[in-house]
């Protein structure tokens, strides 16, 4: 089941480059990736933060990574319409993380 109220937002080196009509259409789409698979960001999140701690994953939770980079790659498509150059760090994360760039 999807969150719709799990904040997320773009990252990255590029993301100030983005206007907020932009970044705002890439979140939206992003959301919808979600809703589309019922899916919970958070769910999808701690799945691809366990991949990238290299454990192991269960089918279930190798399904909510695969929706969390299809979001991901929705939402960076959707950003960057449009500009010259797809070749930025953008990435999506749930709004309450914070990373070290």
């Amino acid at each position: 089941m999807t969150d719709p109220s799990t904040p997320l937002r773009m990252a990255g080196l590029h993301a100030q480059l983005a206007s907020a009509e932009e970044m705002a259409a890439a979140l939206r789409r992003a959301a919808e990736v979600f809703a589309e698979h019922q899916a919970d960001p958070q769910s999808c999140a701690d799945a691809k933060a366990k991949l990238e701690n290299n454990q192991l994953l269960s089918r279930e939770e190798a399904l909510l990574y695969v929706i969390w980079e299809e979001a991901d790659d929705a939402a960076m498509l959707e950003l960057t319409r449009g500009w010259l150059s797809r070749d930025v760090d953008l990435r999506l994360e749930l709004a309450a993380q914070e990373r070290a760039a």
